[in-house]
């Protein structure tokens, strides 16, 4: 799974504290509004109030959750019901371990060659949304570039990281066909073709699980939250008293200890994802390389320093932000006028560029 540190990626304002379980007054609502308690048969006149949790576990990475709500307990059924949601997938579409009673992509991958594997339709849906992505981006998005990612992932985490040779990658990527992942629906099992192959979805799988955790919230009853895995952002309703979240994009030049921001988002039941060269990365000589991956080229993508995405699904702003970022300018522009996307780009020496729409929903940018 990607490991992407919230606090470098995205900061969510709105005077928000991210200690575990920490509520404040925000204010109150309309007195004729009313809100259901879940596991109660009354209702109870609403002055919601803000409520957030965090956990680590997850996607190897920090989650929050940030919502409104009339009491701890009604908040900690909501939050209860992300965090289960979050974990199943978590085990689901993990490549790297196993777990009991689960055929999970690690399952999958181990008998790449062998057989198929019967799994959950959500991974059924997952490699189907996988596929559609590698057509919509001429196969830029690839999840079946597990063999060339699995040499780059051991060659950057070595005690002293070193590039892979060229010949190693070439032979890696003689199976990496997305057609060779073999989908049976009726049987509910997926098949690698070959030996050599294996899945990796940290491209997808991340915001694949978001957007299921969040709606499965909005069919229980919550109504204002947001989620954050990682430093992507789903949002449903906004705040009661302003209709919208503020999501802060960070600039890629930082340090610890002054973040700043390039933008803020105002979002309201809005996805902000962003793909960038400057949470994940190794220096080999002096050069920083990049843990996104071009499979055109097989070398770390070096266009941008990042590019955010603004899209009503976490689905396929997580899909679209990763293609972009690996794309160039104007096929990155072409994509989010087919999909619906905004975009905001970072250039390598600090120029932003932004879709033509994506000014609908900035807070500082006018132009």
């Amino acid at each position: 799974m990607k490991i992407k540190n919230f606090l470098m990626f995205f900061l969510i304002f709105s005077t928000l504290n991210f200690s575990a379980c920490n509520n404040s007054n925000y204010g109150n609502i309309n007195n004729n509004e009313m809100s259901y308690l879940p596991n109660s048969s009354i209702y109870t006149m609403a002055t919601p109030t803000r409520f957030n949790d965090f956990f680590l576990e997850l996607f190897n990475t920090l989650s929050i959750v940030i919502g409104y709500a009339d009491s701890q307990e009604e908040f900690d059924y909501y939050r209860n019901i992300i965090y289960n949601e979050l974990y199943r997938l978590h085990m689901l579409f993990d490549i790297y371990n196993e777990y009991p009673g689960i055929n999970n992509i690690y399952t999958i991958n181990k008998n790449a060659g062998i057989a198929p594997v019967e799994v959950d339709p959500e991974i059924i849906e997952l490699i189907k949304i996988s596929k559609e992505a590698y057509n919509i981006t001429n196969g830029v998005f690839n999840i079946a570039l597990g063999s060339v990612l699995s040499i780059w992932h051991t060659h950057r985490n070595a005690e002293n990281p070193t590039l892979p040779s060229m010949e190693s990658l070439l032979i890696a990527n003689e199976f990496t066909n997305i057609n060779d992942i073999i989908i049976d629906e009726e049987n509910s099992t997926i098949f690698l073709r070959y030996e050599n192959m294996s899945l990796d979805v940290g491209s997808i799988g991340k915001g694949f699980a978001i957007e299921l955790a969040v709606g499965r919230a909005r069919e229980a009853g919550f109504e204002s939250f947001l989620l954050n895995v990682g430093g992507d952002v789903l949002t449903a309703n906004g705040p009661p008293e302003r209709g919208f979240w503020n999501v802060g994009v960070e600039s890629p030049d930082h340090s610890l200890n002054a973040q700043s921001v390039v933008d803020v988002v105002l979002a309201d039941n809005l996805a902000v994802f962003v793909s960038g060269d400057y949470q994940r990365f190794f220096v080999i000589d002096g050069v920083a390389y990049s843990h996104i991956i071009n499979p055109k080229t097989l070398m770390p993508a070096y266009n941008f320093r990042s590019v955010t995405v603004l899209h009503s699904s976490a689905v396929y702003s997580e899909i679209i932000s990763l293609a972009a970022f690996i794309m160039d300018l104007d096929d990155g522009l072409e994509l989010m006028a087919r999909y619906d996307a905004e975009a905001l780009w970072i250039l390598n020496d600090g120029q932003i560029f932004t879709s033509p729409g994506y000014v609908n929903f900035s807070r500082d940018l006018v132009n």
